[in-house]
């Protein structure tokens, strides 16, 4: 740009001086929440100053962040027993006396011959629907890359209100993506069904509606600006503000509009990444996405897109966290055949995200929650869709459970103690022990264990306590951890 035409370009944005989001928002620069202006000026407006950028200097607590999805499964399905084994105080393999409340009858006993499958380390019942699913769609290289880990601990039944959702901490934990921080698929707080614990909320950063590719075209939108002054100029003014934090806003509003944008000009926009090109359609939308086609191969089925958007997003790096929300789980119906159909498809597509995550040759963790537990009861269900199982006839807070899968392009994860990928533990009648360990009986604590999960595998789980606030757990936070550092 000439000097002539810079002096002009100053001049005239003079006149509307910026020095708030709200100033931003009144010039037509950003839209409203759903949409942004230029990826970093979204997280620059809304973030917290403790992982801000300024100017191209990271204050993140990592640079080397892990894509994470989060599953949230409404209604209260089963995770353990019949899915993921649980055991007592020794372990998922310390199996306790019966599993006939957690679905499974005698003859199908993990104790049994040929009852259990560990192919990815984390130890599934061998007939659970969900490995099947995960089987169906993840090869063998990817799952031989695959590990995961449950969490014991009882959760309400049927509710919104548990705080299963530690999207927020993750985000202050370094899982910022560059179009925004979090999505989900549900116009909530959490971008899912559960709540978010009260204390991780930061008011300016609720999650971006994500369920189909074209929700995620419209997060690329310079808006009025290019309009006003066409692409070539106001591509400057967005690479010169691409690196601010709201800590420099504040410093810049005191002087005019032509000084703050020479200092943004001096903030090293010129070695920016070309932003129009980078956010292209190309680029962005996952129908056109070869390594998701091959993935998914039904962009039509409606959880299929979803998760194949989210996926896409988080591994790409332009999302931090998604939540995909998964209805159905409500499954109590006094057969099998039912619960055993979601949980294949669960498990289909949780393959699914891995596979595309082999492709793509990224790591990525994957949490998965549901609100409460269910109790199966009654003669077993000798149909085809039940497979000799015993019928799920109500909800049960006590029988729930949460899992993560962790999958490493180098190679699986590092157990941080031998052959223990359980928190908490069940008793010999299937119900968590409450009073096992501080997870087992608050939802809120459970959420500070994933996090401080998610931070050991970038080896920062000594900062738990400056992302959640405090540190529960101690000396003893080896207890609550499944992995060694993974990058």
């Amino acid at each position: 740009m000439s000097d002539k035409k810079e002096k002009n370009l100053l001049e005239h944005l003079n006149q509307h001086q910026m020095k708030s989001r709200r100033d931003f928002l009144s010039q037509g620069m950003l839209a409203g929440l759903s949409y942004v202006f230029v990826p970093s000026v979204l997280s620059m407006l809304h973030s917290n100053l403790s992982y801000a950028l300024e100017c191209g200097s990271s204050t993140q607590m990592t640079s080397n962040r892990i894509p994470i999805l989060i599953i949230d499964l409404a209604g209260g399905g089963n995770i353990p027993g019949s899915n993921i084994m649980v055991g007592k105080a020794g372990g998922q393999l310390d199996f306790i006396n019966s599993y006939e409340s957690l679905g499974l009858p005698s003859s199908m006993h993990p104790r049994n011959a040929a009852q259990t499958n560990n192919e990815m380390g984390l130890v599934f019942h061998a007939d659970s629907a969900l490995l099947m699913g995960m089987r169906q769609t993840a090869s063998v290289n990817t799952r031989a890359k695959t590990d995961g880990g449950i969490f014991c601990a009882i959760s309400n039944d049927d509710t919104g209100n548990n705080p299963h959702n530690p999207s927020y901490w993750l985000a202050k934990a370094g899982a910022t993506g560059e179009l925004a921080t979090l999505a989900g698929t549900t116009n909530s707080e959490s971008g899912g069904n559960s709540a978010i614990p009260m204390d991780s909320k930061i008011a300016t950063m609720r999650p971006v509606i994500i369920n189909r590719p074209q929700d995620a075209l419209s997060l690329v939108n310079i808006g009025r600006l290019g309009t006003l002054f066409g692409t070539d100029k106001s591509e400057k003014i967005i690479k010169s503000i691409e690196k601010l934090s709201e800590s420099k806003i504040r410093q810049l509003s005191n002087k005019s509009l032509p000084d703050q944008i020479k200092d943004l000009m001096s903030c090293g926009y010129i070695q920016s990444k070309d932003i129009l090109t980078k956010f292209s359609t190309t680029n962005i939308d996952a129908s056109m996405d070869a390594q998701v086609r091959t993935t998914f191969n039904d962009l039509n089925n409606g959880n299929q897109r979803k998760f194949a958007t989210m996926a896409k997003l988080i591994l790409d790096g332009y999302i931090g966290v998604g939540t995909v929300e998964m209805g159905g789980f409500d499954y109590h119906t006094n057969e099998r055949a039912t619960g055993e159909a979601r949980d294949l498809e669960l498990g289909n597509l949780i393959g699914r995200v891995l596979e595309l995550a082999s492709l793509k040759r990224k790591n990525i963790m994957i949490y998965v929650f549901t609100d409460g537990g269910v109790s199966a009861s009654g003669a077993v269900d000798e149909s085809v869709g039940g497979r000799g199982k015993i019928p799920w006839a109500g909800d049960s807070s006590s029988r729930s459970s949460s899992a993560m899968f962790i999958y490493r392009d180098a190679g699986r994860a590092q157990l941080r103690r031998a052959n223990r990928r359980q928190i908490g533990h069940f008793n010999d009648n299937g119900g968590v022990v409450s009073n096992a360990n501080l997870i087992s009986n608050s939802v809120t604590n459970l959420s500070k264990a994933v996090v401080a999960n998610y931070l050991a595998l970038s080896g920062d789980e000594g900062k738990l306590v400056n992302v959640v606030g405090d540190n529960i757990f101690g000396g003893s936070i080896d207890d609550y951890l499944f992995f060694n550092k993974i990058i």
